[in-house]
């Protein structure tokens, strides 16, 4: 009789005998079937996958390293009937796929970002790297139109053109302004200039500019995102969500097998464009710089009572009732109180405690599309409702480059932008966007917890953050200050420290 032959676990385990270990050398939609296992047996993980890897039908083939490769059909038809059939997306949570994304608009790029918020993302900045000539998205719809598809081209090699005036001089004017740190080597200093002209200089490119990302998502979070980009009104959104799906197919084929644009996402667009006047008149007052203001904050003796409400909760084993008629008995100070118990030890990177999620805050941004990107990077839990790229909400104009005499530079290319803009506009509307600059502002609102606005204070405020959007985070700050003082005392940690 044939011995069975056991599998070497120490290729896909960390360890054989402890209670915490990870699982690798394996594909994703694999070991999302080892997880979805634990709520239909009763066997550990390292017994499921061992009898997996046992199983034929696995059909899970290993290279002379040991590392498992390929797609199993016996996966296959696990998401088959739990994921598709009987809608457990949440299996699909445990597969995972890392996704290189080059050469894409920083239109799309932007768009790709707010498809899904349990997405990971690590783009290129333009506030580190200088961009190349001559790489930016063209839309192919301007193909149908030679005069207007040449001056398109033109714009973003002007658009190219004032960055290089514009990093060139504004190099030379820090250098006479910005003194050197004790200590600080010529190539250090160096570096430090460059990077403020980079900052500054970039404001002057469209949203046509290539960039790159890095991307992690699970299956779930993926299909979503697809899902979405398909339903994009942009051409170069939906060709994105083709040529990702192709590729991210090949670590999670089964997960993605229905993708497809959403019939409700696309009815109820063309539903509100029906209802909605086209694009009105340049506004009437058209801001020069980042606007950001609360619209809705608790009433301050109402949000002190509800925090107390949840952490007398959480300390104690009251009722509910029980404890919000203990918050009640307590005085306003003896509330506060309870509130800076509960931040008082925030250190730099402490994030508050759980008890601050209740709390919410609604606020408005009228935001450079540069200030835009930044803040969609690093933000963990907010709610973003944003309009389309547009120039009816005039611009922003950097600090240095008023300080170094480079304004009417500046506005004269932001004007012929704006020229191109309306001619694009009047063709096609779906297109104007791509002659929109970093510079213009977009309109954004958004809806976050007091426990991810510590998050956004602390990090958008502190000495290392922009000064586009450090100023607009320094407003919503100063309105806590003054309506809500003990939650504000505690927001910059960074500067504490």
């Amino acid at each position: 009789m044939k011995q069975e032959q056991r599998i070497d676990l120490t290729k896909y385990v960390s360890n054989l005998d402890k209670n915490v270990y990870t699982i690798f050398n394996l594909p994703e939609e694999v070991i999302a079937v080892i997880f979805a296992y634990v709520s239909r047996s009763s066997a550990s993980f390292r017994e499921n996958l061992e009898k997996l890897l046992s199983d034929e039908e696995l059909q899970v083939t290993r290279n002379a390293s040991g590392m498992a490769r390929g797609s199993s059909e016996k996966a296959a038809r696990f998401h088959e009937k739990w994921v598709v059939s009987y809608g457990h997306s949440s299996v699909a949570e445990h597969a995972v796929a890392h996704i290189g994304i080059e050469k894409i608009s920083r239109l799309a790029s932007a768009e790709l970002e707010l498809a899904n918020s349990f997405n990971s993302f690590t783009e290129y900045s333009q506030r580190y790297q200088r961009p190349k000539r001559g790489e930016f998205y063209l839309p192919p719809e301007l193909n149908r139109h030679r005069e207007l598809k040449q001056k398109f081209l033109a714009l973003q090699e002007r658009a190219f053109d004032t960055y290089d005036q514009l990093m060139h001089d504004l190099n030379n004017h820090l250098i006479e302004t910005i003194p050197r740190k004790q200590n600080e080597s010529d190539r250090a200093y160096r570096l430090r200039v460059e990077k403020i002209a980079f900052e500054d200089a970039r404001y002057v490119l469209t949203l046509a500019t290539l960039t790159s990302l890095g991307m992690t998502g699970n299956g779930r979070a993926l299909r979503d995102t697809l899902i979405q980009l398909l339903s994009s009104p942009y051409d170069e959104c939906r060709q994105l969500a083709k040529a990702m799906e192709q590729e991210i197919s090949q670590v999670i084929p089964t997960l993605l097998k229905y993708v497809k644009p959403s019939d409700y996402l696309l009815t109820t667009k063309k539903q509100l464009e029906n209802t909605l006047s086209p694009e009105p008149a340049p506004s009437s007052r058209p801001v020069e710089g980042p606007v950001a203001r609360m619209t809705k904050m608790p009433p301050y003796e109402e949000a002190l009572l509800e925090l107390a409400t949840r952490l007398i909760i959480s300390e104690t084993c009251l009722s509910y009732a029980e404890a919000r008629q203990q918050a009640l008995s307590c005085s306003t100070r003896q509330l506060e109180e309870m509130a800076e118990a509960a931040l008082c030890n925030l250190n730099f990177f402490d994030n508050p405690r759980g008890e601050f999620h209740h709390l919410h805050y609604q606020f408005e941004f009228m935001i450079s599309e540069a200030n835009w990107h930044q803040l969609l990077r690093h933000n963990r839990r907010t709610h973003f409702s944003y309009g389309l790229p547009t120039i009816r909400f005039g611009y922003t104009i950097p600090p240095h480059i008023r300080e170094a005499g480079l304004e009417p530079v500046y506005r004269e290319f932001l004007q012929e932008a704006e020229n191109i803009y309306r001619e694009l506009s009047a063709f096609d509307p779906l297109i104007a966007p791509y002659a929109v600059t970093n510079a213009h502002h977009r309109q954004v609102v958004a809806t976050a917890s007091l426990w991810e606005l510590y998050h956004l204070i602390n990090l958008r405020t502190s000495p290392e953050a922009q000064w586009d959007i450090r100023q607009a985070f320094m407003s919503l700050l100063e309105e806590l200050k003054v309506h809500h003082p003990v939650f504000a005392k505690y927001a910059q940690r960074r500067l504490a420290n």
